[in-house]
């Protein structure tokens, strides 16, 4: 499963004027004929890379654009392979994955995203109500001095072994309760889905051990069986395992998709080693929900009429 490069063979030039002309139109330019195939080769790529092995890919050559056409071109992007998603009870659909001074769990809101932690290893939105993203993205805008690589694992690995614990396994299917991070008014504490859940013909996963925790300890909720204990410490056990995991470091200008159904992913803690180089590692985040398999999809948008040849890739060659 390791590897010294794990995107070395899912990594994908941008061309640099399309880059910049994605980042400098609007939405709507974006969708015009002229980035069609862009947008029909970004779904080949979600097609091969997310729905099967190894669960991401990246787009690279991105490290010319200032970080405001990095803001721009990053939710352009992401609108081309589905729908955005609200990150937040604000409804912010483009989040900064940065150091804010906080550690994970901190206070009513403080989130993995806020803090340089590592370890912790965990699905995107698992705490949020309604919708959950089936990929995220990550534009690396600005690297640690050191640490602060990707690690992942893949829900299927860790499957594998579960099968050999078929009460774990059976104990994962029950529902906890994860903490909002939240204080919205009209957010509920706390929100409620199992750990696993096999849905469409796939399993899917939703993962982060601390808020469910943390969700526990609210006073409506009951605890947690010793049963799930059980499940979510041989889990935890697993997802340890360096034989199950890659770990791979973005650099400044890459853009990563992530399958937010079938890997859980966290991150070596980083260190700026000093003061921060112009506010320190950044990267920049969104959650999309890919539209139903089968559905419509005119707009060449990635998820769009999934199961069909769309003969990405075989035009200007724009993003390979």
């Amino acid at each position: 499963m390791n590897s010294n490069d794990p995107f070395s063979t899912v990594r994908h030039p941008v061309d640099r004027a399309l880059a910049t002309a994605v980042a400098e139109g609007g939405e709507e330019d974006v969708r015009a004929d002229r980035y069609r195939e862009f947008g029909e080769t970004l779904g080949d790529h979600v097609r091969r890379h997310l729905d099967a092995r190894p669960g991401y890919f990246v787009l690279s050559g991105l490290d010319h654009l200032s970080e405001e056409q990095a803001r721009r071109f990053t939710v352009a992007v992401s609108r081309l392979a589905g729908e955005l998603l609200p990150q937040d009870g604000a409804g912010a659909l483009l989040r900064d994955v940065r150091d804010r001074g906080v550690r994970l769990g901190e206070g009513a809101t403080g989130r993995y995203s806020d803090s340089r932690q590592g370890g912790s290893l965990h699905t995107d939105a698992a705490h949020r109500p309604g919708r959950l993203p089936d990929i995220f993205t990550l534009f690396c805008v600005r690297q640690a001095a050191s640490g602060g690589a990707l690690v992942t694992v893949h829900v299927s690995d860790l499957l594998e072994i579960l099968r050999g614990h078929p009460e774990e396994l059976a104990a994962l299917q029950l529902p906890v309760h994860f903490d909002t991070r939240d204080d919205t008014p009209g957010v509920p504490l706390t929100t409620e889905r199992p750990v696993l859940e096999f849905k469409d013909g796939r399993e899917r996963m939703y993962y982060l051990r601390d808020y469910i925790e943390i969700g526990h300890r609210h006073a409506h909720v009951p605890a947690l069986t010793p049963e799930q204990v059980k499940a979510l410490d041989l889990l935890d056990s697993l997802l340890g395992r360096r034989d199950l995991q890659t770990h791979g470091r973005l650099a400044p200008g890459e853009m990563i998709f992530i399958d937010n159904r079938s890997i859980v992913h966290g991150r070596t803690a980083f260190d700026e080693q000093g003061p921060p180089v112009d506010g320190g590692r950044l990267m920049l985040r969104t959650w999309i929900g890919l539209p139903a398999r089968g559905g419509a999809g005119a707009d060449g948008r990635a998820g769009a009429d999934a199961g069909a040849d769309t003969g990405a890739g075989a035009g200007t060659g724009a993003v390979r």
